[in-house]
C-alpha cells in the first residue's frame, strides 16, 4: 500500500494470527493445543521478521538507542547534541543498548527489529482480551490496530513505542487484578521512558492508589540513585536542559508532532515544518494557553468532582485514560506514533457495555476519530500536499480530541448514573 511503510505487509501478519486464535479459541479444548498455536506462530514471526528485517530504515535505532548505546561507555560529552536530536531520553537508559552497539549495525537493528515486532502478537491478543470485547467489537479493535498509521511508523523508525503500548496493556491488567505494586513499578518504568507518560502516573496519587503510587516510586528512587552513581551529575543536566526546557515554550513545528504545540504551530507558522524549537510568533502563545486552558479543564473538573466517590476499577481507568490522552495532546511534543496508545482506550470503552454510550451521533465521533487516529503519516502529507491545508497534517491530533471529549462525556454519563442512584437510595431509607 503506497500510503505505509515497506514493513506494513510484515506487521499486519502477527495481527491477523491474533485474530485466527479467537476464531478459533473454542477448538483448542486443551492446554497443549494452545501452545502449539503460540509457538508455531511465534516460529512464523521469527522467519518472516527476519525477511523483513533485511530492508532496513529504522532511523530513531540507528540516530537514536544505537548511538546511545555507543557513546555512554566511553564518549558520553557526545550523547546529546545541541538540539537534541537523535537520542532523546535521560542517559541511564542509554546503558540498555550497550549490548546491542558491541554487535554490527545491521545486526543489531535486525535483533531490535525483531524484538519489536515479536511484541505485536500479544499487543493484538491482550488488547482485546484485557479489554474483553466480544463478538463484532473483536474485529473492529483488531482491524484498527492492523491499519494503523502510527503502529507502522514507529516500526518504521526503529522506535519502542509499539513495545510501550503492550508494557501498558499489562499494568493495566495488573491493576484490575489487583496487583497495584506491579502496576507501579510498570507504570514508574514507562513514564520514564516516554515523558507524556509521567503526568498519567500522577493520577494514581491523586486517587489515593498508595501501592501503585509505591511501585512508581521505588522505580524512581531506583533510576535516580543509579543515575547519581553511574552517571556524571553534569550529563544528566545537559539532558534536562536540551530534550526538557529548550522546548519550553518553543514549539516544534514538525508534521509528525502531533501535540498542540505542533498542531498550532503550524496554523501560525504556515510552511515551518521544522524539528528545530521555534520562537512563537504574535498570538500563539494566546492560543496555546488558551486551548491549554481547554484541555487541562475538564481533567481537574473531573477530578475535583470524583474525588469522595468510591469509584470501581473500571471507573478509575477510564479516569487514567482520561488523563492518558489529554498528556499525549498537551504534551510540548508528541510525535505520531505516541498516538497508537490512544487504541488502548478506544478498546476499553469499545468492550464495556457498562461504559459505552449508545448514540448515533456518539458513534459517529468515536468511528472518525478512530479513523484519523489510525491513518498513515504518508497519507496526511499526500493530503496536505494536495489541498495545502495545514490541518490536514493534524489529524491524529483531531482524532485524540474526539476520543477525549467521548471519553469525558462517558465520565459525565456515568458520575450522573451514580449520584441518581445515591439520591434514589437515600429517598428509600
Amino acid at each position: 500500500m503506497p500510503y505505509y511503510s515497506q514493513y506494513f505487509p510484515y506487521t499486519v501478519l502477527p495481527v491477523v494470527l491474533a485474530g485466527l486464535y479467537f476464531l478459533f479459541e473454542k477448538h483448542f479444548v486443551k492446554p497443549w493445543m494452545r501452545w502449539a498455536w503460540w509457538i508455531g506462530c511465534i516460529l512464523v514471526l521469527l522467519a518472516v521478521g527476519w525477511y523483513a528485517a533485511q530492508n532496513p530504515s529504522w532511523y530513531d535505532f540507528v540516530k537514536g538507542y544505537y548511538h546511545s548505546g555507543r557513546k555512554i561507555i566511553g564518549k558520553q560529552n557526545l550523547l546529546y547534541d545541541e538540539s537534541c536530536y537523535g537520542y532523546v531520553n535521560f542517559p541511564l537508559f542509554a546503558y540498555i543498548f550497550v549490548p546491542l552497539a558491541r554487535l554490527p549495525k545491521e545486526l543489531a537493528g535486525a535483533l531490535f527489529f525483531l524484538i519489536g515486532y515479536l511484541s505485536i502478537l500479544p499487543l493484538a491478543y491482550w488488547l482485546v482480551k484485557f479489554s474483553a470485547a466480544q463478538g463484532r467489537s473483536r474485529w473492529v479493535i483488531l482491524g484498527f490496530l492492523a491499519v494503523s498509521g502510527p503502529l507502522d511508523y514507529s516500526v518504521f523508525l526503529g522506535n519502542i513505542t509499539h513495545i510501550i503500548m503492550l508494557a501498558m496493556l499489562i499494568l493495566i491488567w495488573w491493576f484490575k487484578q489487583g496487583r497495584q505494586w506491579l502496576a507501579g513499578i510498570m507504570l514508574g518504568t514507562v513514564g520514564l521512558i516516554k515523558i507524556p507518560l509521567i503526568l498519567p502516573a500522577g493520577y494514581f496519587f491523586i486517587r489515593r492508589q498508595w501501592r501503585v503510587v509505591g511501585g512508581g516510586l521505588l522505580v524512581f528512587g531506583l533510576v535516580v540513585g543509579l543515575s547519581l552513581w553511574l552517571i556524571p551529575f553534569s550529563l544528566n543536566t545537559t539532558w534536562v536542559n536540551r530534550c526538557i526546557l529548550s522546548f519550553s515554550g518553543h514549539p516544534v513545528p514538525a508534521y509528525n508532532n502531533q501535540a498542540v504545540s505542533g498542531f498550532l504551530a503550524r496554523e501560525f507558522m504556515p510552511g515551518n515544518f521544522s524539528w528545530e524549537p521555534q520562537s512563537p510568533p504574535a498570538g500563539f502563545t494566546l492560543a496555546s494557553n488558551l486551548t491549554l486552558f481547554m484541555l487541562y479543564m475538564p481533567v481537574f473538573i473531573i477530578l475535583f468532582l470524583g474525588r469522595k466517590s468510591a469509584w470501581a476499577k473500571n471507573m478509575i481507568i477510564l479516569e487514567f485514560f482520561i488523563v492518558l490522552v489529554c498528556s499525549i495532546l498537551t504534551s510540548p511534543i508528541s510525535w505520531t506514533h505516541y498516538f497508537m496508545l490512544m487504541l488502548i482506550p478506544a478498546a476499553f470503552y469499545i468492550g464495556d457495555d457498562n461504559l459505552r454510550l449508545n448514540k448515533a451521533w456518539v458513534n459517529i465521533l468515536l468511528w472518525l476519530g478512530l479513523v484519523f487516529i489510525s491513518m498513515p503519516v504518508k497519507l496526511t502529507q499526500a493530503l496536505f500536499q494536495l489541498t495545502g491545508q495545514p490541518l490536514l497534517l493534524s489529524l491524529h491530533f483531531v482524532g485524540g480530541i474526539l476520543l477525549y471529549l467521548i471519553l469525558c462525556l462517558t465520565w459525565v454519563t456515568v458520575y450522573r448514573k451514580s449520584n441518581q442512584q445515591e439520591s434514589s437510595d437515600w429517598s428509600i431509607q
